[in-house]
């Protein structure tokens, strides 16, 4: 066979003897080369099937330096024809890999048998080479790598770079601590059970190179002998595998734990599987109807199924709708069915399976049902609640307007309520609602509807009426009723109710505008005395209005100085006139309506929410002003300070004194906090903020005195230590012997319990004169001296 051949000899004369042995043996000569630097170009110009190389050659380049390029270049054997063959040549020819190595001289058949053994053996390790290659890219394309363990000398190989095992272990390592660190630490235990056995594995196993999880199969066979023990697999990630099983495992989870009952239909709509969810909700198992179509069993005769239709018109993917299903007992029940195609992805999208799932919402509808029910009906006392009023009266009104007829509005809110909810509890309050809802609903006629709007707001509408006069008669039967004795808890309570009365058309049209001016009513009834009805007036919306525009300013007074004012009115000692102390009063110069008398603006700010703003005020101004005064006239003056309910309803109210005291480096005993009788009686929780300002060094006064229903068992529990007769008993002092007997009266008891006792509202010398023989301690009045300003 004639193979082509490059010699590389600088002697001139042997490479002609060369060339022509080789052509008399059948080979052709590609070319001749004296110098190593040109061996390269040579050989890819006319590419060779075999190099004979000289190691000596014409320039600086020696032949095994020269070969080790050419291998670097291209795949060819190389056979060294040398007269040399000590240690260090031999060396130097070894890193080349030469397929052959001949002395000078050589003889003619040991030149062909060179030749022809470096051929083949050239040419088997072509087809190893192209074996190799094939396998290597075999496993890239299925993302494999090759191992291979020596446990003798505790060696490591893997092909391929998909596993970096020089990142995983320091490469002093051996070949089983590497492969242990391309596994994740928990693994390692399971993995040396497995060599333990020494039997082919096949195992997944948790990887330590990554953060995110990932998996790797790990194929191992061992290979025994007595020479040498080597185990030798391949490795994979199958961390995409794993996910899909996981998954696969889910799904498979969920459809048999859902309360959704699920089918699975084939692509002819016949069912394939069920879930134990369906068995559950309509009764029928898998075998009962295996094959069938659900129009067969699942839904009535008489109603077109959506299943059979829904798979011939289903455009997209999914479908969702109610739908009523039969069990198979025979009963109906409604559901909230989906429907979805499985496409196969093998057959270009074609479908292979419909999936029905459907939940039982009878539940749902019952609930829906109930909600409705209390989205119009108040759920303490039955009832209507305030969307029923609503929805009810813009009802009436269209009819009322088209029949032209009249309608009336009884807006109710109990007096009362608020002190029966804080000395009995909540329970009792809600006791006491549902009572009075009971006595309303009795007195309603047909077609009437009473409904609670708020805490202790009921509404009345009354339709059909000829006149107002007839709410009149309904109200004064209300308010009888109401005012009979209830029994709560084995206690009897007594509440009245204050009614606003307005009627369509005289008043009102719509339904806000009515219900405003039923409500403004109401409101006048409270003011009046409460216990009574009012019916409604143009002049209400007015006072209202004035009611609105004072609390809008008195807001803004709270923050521009110049418009509230403190002034103080002093309190003398009746045995000798000395004065004792002032009381602190608030007055409103407004910019435009001028001075505002107290009980006008305080009243609006009790029934906002500003009381509390102006009682800080006052507390951070008087506390300013103590200063001045005690300068003035000296540090045993105290300075009277009144709070209102709300405040006193404040936890927080005592701590906000503390710290304003600190403020100003104020002692608190010149400080008196006066709360009126009738506050007294309204809150069972202010009881532990008087104890907490005692506790801070100031004292409580109770404010008008006699005016309200303090009993005498009550006065001795509270943390009180000054009484202040109401001006009320003063003014008719001299005139009235009555009011002489009941001061006479407060003073002895107030002697009794070792309380101060202080008359408001002196004004004359006799009066002066009949407080000091009656043993009273101190007074203020207009005789000694009006409120006024610091200034």
């Amino acid at each position: 066979m004639q193979n082509n051949i490059l010699i590389v000899e600088d002697e001139y004369v042997v490479s002609l003897d060369l060339r022509s042995t080789l052509e008399d043996l059948g080979h052709k000569v590609t070319g001749t080369v004296a110098r190593g630097e040109d061996v390269v170009a040579k050989a890819l110009e006319n590419p060779p099937d075999l190099v004979l190389m000289d190691i000596q050659l014409a320039d600086k380049m020696r032949g095994t330096e020269a070969a080790e390029h050419l291998k670097r270049q291209m795949d060819v054997p190389v056979i060294f024809l040398t007269a040399y063959c000590d240690e260090n040549v031999l060396e130097q020819a070894e890193k080349s890999s030469p397929h052959g190595y001949l002395i000078k001289p050589f003889d003619r058949r040991e030149l062909e048998a060179s030749i022809r053994m470096a051929l083949v053996r050239h040419k088997a390790e072509l087809k190893i080479k192209s074996s190799e290659q094939r396998l290597q890219l075999a496993l890239g394309a299925a993302k494999m790598s090759h191992w291979q363990l020596n446990l003798t000398t505790d060696q490591l190989e893997i092909d391929n770079d998909l596993y970096d095992v020089s990142s995983s272990a320091s490469a002093s390592a051996g070949g089983l601590s590497q492969l242990k660190a391309i596994l994740a630490n928990d693994e390692h235990p399971r993995l040396s059970k497995l060599f333990a056995r020494k039997r082919d594995f096949n195992a997944v196993f948790m990887s330590g190179q990554s953060k995110a999880p990932r998996y790797l199969e790990l194929f191992g066979h061992f290979q025994l002998s007595e020479k040498q023990k080597i185990i030798s697999g391949l490795l994979r990630d199958v961390t995409h595998k794993q996910k899909e099983e996981l998954q696969l495992r889910q799904a498979n989870t969920v459809f048999k734990t859902t309360s959704e009952a699920i089918l699975v239909l084939d692509n002819l709509g016949q069912v394939l599987t069920v879930n134990p969810a369906f068995t559950l909700v309509t009764g029928y198992t898998e075998a009962e109807i295996k094959g069938l179509k659900p129009d067969d069993f699942l839904y009535p005769k008489q109603q077109t199924s959506p299943v059979s239709v829904r798979l011939q018109e289903l455009s997209s993917s999914h479908w969702s709708g109610e739908v009523e299903c039969k069990r198979k007992d025979g009963s109906l029940f409604p559901t909230w069915q989906h429907l979805c195609k499985v496409r196969a992805p093998m057959t270009k999208g074609a479908i292979s399976h419909y999936v029905v799932m459907f939940s039982d919402i009878s539940a749902l509808r019952r609930a829906e049902e109930n909600l409705a029910m209390l989205a119009f009906n108040d759920h303490l006392t039955g009832l209507g609640n305030r969307v029923k009023l609503e929805k009810m009266l813009k009802t009436e009104l269209v009819r009322a307007s088209r029949n032209r007829s009249m309608l009336g509005i009884l807006y109710l809110d109990l007096d009362g309520f608020k002190l029966v909810n804080d000395t009995l509890g909540h329970h009792a309050g809600d006791l006491l609602l549902q009572e009075v809802a009971a006595r309303i609903c009795k007195l309603t006629r047909a077609g009437d509807v009473a409904t609670r709007v708020g805490g202790d707001e009921f509404v009345l509408v009354v339709p059909d009426i000829h006149h107002p006069s007839d709410c009149l008669h309904i109200a004064e039967k209300i308010l009888q009723v109401i005012a009979q004795d209830i029994l709560l808890q084995d206690n009897i309570v007594n509440v009245s109710a204050s009614i606003g009365i307005a009627c369509y058309p005289d008043d009102a049209t719509s339904y806000e505008e009515l219900l405003k001016c039923a409500d403004l009513a109401m409101f006048a009834a409270k003011d009046d005395g409460r216990s009574r009805f009012t019916f409604f007036n143009p002049l209400m919306a007015e006072k209202t209005r004035q009611r609105v525009q004072i609390e809008k300013d008195l807001k803004a007074a709270l923050h521009n100085s110049d418009e509230l004012l403190m002034y103080y009115q002093p309190i003398i000692r009746l045995t000798d006139e000395q004065l004792r102390g002032f009381e602190a009063l608030i007055r409103w110069k407004h910019p435009t309506m001028g001075f505002i008398p107290p009980d006008r603006f305080i009243k609006v700010a009790e029934q906002s929410s500003l009381i509390n703003e102006v009682g800080d005020w006052v507390l951070q101004q008087v506390f300013k002003d103590i200063a001045d005064l005690t300068g003035r006239y000296g540090t045993n003056i105290t300075v009277s300070i009144n709070l209102s309910v709300r405040q006193l309803e404040d936890q927080l109210l005592a701590e906000k004194i503390r710290l304003l005291a600190a403020k100003f480096e104020l002692s608190m005993s010149l400080i008196y906090f006066e709360i009126t009788e009738t506050a007294l009686s309204q809150s069972q929780n202010m009881l532990s903020t008087l104890e907490q300002l005692r506790s801070l060094g100031a004292r409580i006064s109770v404010d008008d005195f006699g005016t309200g229903y303090s009993s005498l068992s009550r006065l001795r529990e509270l943390p009180i230590d000054c009484l202040k007769i109401d001006r009320a008993f003063i003014v008719s002092l001299e005139k009235d012997n009555n009011s002489a007997e009941i001061v006479r009266a407060i003073c002895a008891l107030g002697k009794a319990l070792h309380l101060n006792i202080i008359a408001e509202g002196v004004e004359t010398s006799g009066q002066y004169q009949m407080l000091k023989d009656i043993g009273c301690d101190k007074a203020q009045g207009y005789l000694f001296g009006r409120p006024g300003p610091l200034t």
